[in-house]
């Protein structure tokens, strides 16, 4: 987070705003009702001299840099919603607004309540038993959130069923869908396409297993689709993820092997 300098130390938002010329005052108060409509509960704080919201934990800050205004709503939203941040000047936790132009409100009302819905997640699960990289990341129950009730009560029963089997797995929003790593290596994952929501197993070509019918052109990747709750076989889950631990393709180093794969197990 990279904001100007200033020797000014600031006890609240209203004074940070009076700090700059009418025109960039115009612009925070706008970014500062945006982020109180997508987030009612949220309380207004200075953090890091410049304005922030929190709710449970922080949900975003902003900042008003020479050109532009930064705006820090943490990884997250980024990924999700890159695409729609495509024409702005972007960093893992930053999204840069140009003080020359409008800021897009809608968006960012869109990332607010995302973060939300993060910040809401982490605390439902952050306090959860058992093993720590078997937890439902923030990301991975967001994800799920973003959904219809439909598709979302696919992905949640998805999500129960592999953080209990591959419960040393680590998980989270990998290339804008929920993925699950063991040691680094993905293993199983699962995304909303047209064909209805999408789970794939990295190295399910492998498995032997007739259900698992979508299989990768290029990779050792396999699939299946499901479009209601009633679809999904917990019998057949439990023995691919089985099957997902014991055998692996080291898609962690394909970059260094320049697209050749490997068999791990």
């Amino acid at each position: 987070m990279t904001a100007i300098k200033s020797n000014l130390k600031f006890k609240d938002i209203g004074a940070y705003h009076a700090s700059f010329p009418a025109g960039v005052q115009k612009m925070l108060g706008q970014l500062r009702q945006a982020i109180k409509q997508a987030a009612p509960q949220a309380t207004e704080t200075i953090s890091y001299n410049m304005p922030a919201f929190r709710q449970n934990k922080m949900l975003v800050y902003y900042a008003v840099n020479k050109a532009h205004i930064g705006f820090y709503p943490t990884p997250g939203p980024i990924v999700h919603f890159k695409d729609a941040l495509a024409e702005y000047n972007i960093s893992k936790g930053a999204i840069r607004f140009p003080i020359n132009k409008p800021l897009p409100l809608p968006l960012i009302k869109k990332i607010v309540r995302f973060r939300v819905l993060e910040d809401k997640e982490r605390e439902r699960y952050g306090t959860a038993r058992g093993d720590a990289k078997s937890k439902v990341m923030a990301g991975v129950a967001a994800y799920n959130n973003s959904l219809s009730l439909s598709d979302k009560a696919i992905c949640e029963v998805l999500t129960k069923e592999i953080s209990k089997r591959l419960h040393k797995a680590e998980n989270k929003v990998w290339h804008r869908h929920p993925v699950w790593f063991l040691d680094g290596n993905p293993i199983v994952g699962y995304s909303k396409e047209k064909r209805g929501i999408r789970l794939m197993f990295w190295s399910g070509a492998g498995f032997d297993e007739e259900r698992l019918t979508v299989k990768g052109e290029k990779f050792k990747d396999a699939s299946v689709f499901y479009n209601e709750v009633s679809e999904i076989n917990t019998t057949d889950l439990k023995r691919w993820l089985k099957k997902s631990v014991a055998i692996q393709w080291d898609y962690k180093n394909i970059v260094k092997r320049k697209g050749r794969l490997e068999r791990l197990k």
